[in-house]
């Protein structure tokens, strides 16, 4: 409705996930480099943690968009199931088996190491996504670590990305896990943004939206998302959308900190006074 009127080609603030907005700050950046190296390196298993909305998930889709030529993944988008559900998942996402078909579990295994050696012969790293993993049943964990045991003399056969909420991190913490820790080499939790760095966000989805580097918000309205936010991306997207249709509303062709203020106050009203943060993120 506001693109028009702010001469933007999209919707700069969309929730879903997209790698072409992807604002590499120094957080995601680092986080970017840390995945990267854990993949070239095939370190095994990784750990990735952040909060709700904090662009894991953005971040992921990113590294295998980069990577689309050079491995081979799959990834579990809803792994509270139980183990044979998600190794089913796994190994109809490579293609190695139809998702109805009938085989015992260690056919599945045979199936799926003869693919993975396939694989590390024609130099393909194999990798599994497993995001919100803080779901994973703690029994299927277990097996789920048991697949890294797939291995030759030289090189991990498989490699395994955790991705998740911080408690995900109290989970391997846990006495049983010791042995899944250890094997995690490369673990990175993803902190919410800047100050700096929710201004300069903002501004790079708005110029890949379309705006050319045309300034939409003022730096006291940046300030304002940012205080409001705690620099949460998709906290920050949801104000930035709101702020724009006010904005379009009432013909305002910059976007200050006062009707910023009054699309906060209109959000919260919407929700409830007494809204949590956590609890506003997940009704997006």
């Amino acid at each position: 409705m506001y693109k028009q009127f702010y001469g933007l080609r999209e919707n700069p603030f969309n929730l879903t996930p997209d790698p072409d907005f992807l604002y590499l700050g120094k957080v995601h950046q680092k986080g970017m480099a840390y995945l990267t190296y854990g993949l070239e390196a095939r370190k095994g298993f990784i750990q990735l943690t952040g909060e709700i909305g904090s662009g894991k998930t953005t971040l992921l889709k990113t590294l295998l968009m980069r990577n689309r030529n050079k491995i081979k993944s799959a990834f579990i988008v809803n792994p509270k199931a139980t183990f044979e559900q998600l190794f089913r998942m796994i190994l109809f996402q490579f293609s190695i088996i139809e998702l109805e078909a009938e085989y015992p579990k260690d056919v599945l295994l045979s199936k799926f190491y003869n693919y993975l050696m396939e694989q590390s012969k024609q130099n393909y790293p194999v990798v599994i996504i497993f995001d919100e993993a803080q779901n994973i049943d703690i029994s299927v964990l277990e097996e789920i670590r048991m697949l890294s045991n797939l291995e030759t003399e030289k090189t991990k056969l498989v490699q395994m990305i955790f991705v998740g909420q911080p408690e995900l991190r109290e989970t391997f913490l846990l006495p049983k896990f010791r042995q899944l820790k250890q094997r995690i080499s490369v673990a990175y939790h993803i902190a919410p943004l800047s100050k700096d760095d929710t201004e300069a966000y903002i501004n790079h989805r708005l110029k890949v939206a379309g705006a050319n580097g045309r300034s939409i918000f003022t730096q006291c309205a940046c300030n304002e998302i940012y205080s409001h936010s705690n620099g949460v991306p998709r906290l920050i997207n949801i104000v930035c959308d709101a702020t724009l249709l006010a904005g379009y509303v009432e013909e305002k062709e910059v976007l200050d900190e006062n009707i910023v203020k009054e699309v906060i106050s209109e959000l919260i009203e919407d929700l409830g006074n007494n809204t949590k943060q956590d609890e506003y993120l997940s009704t997006t």
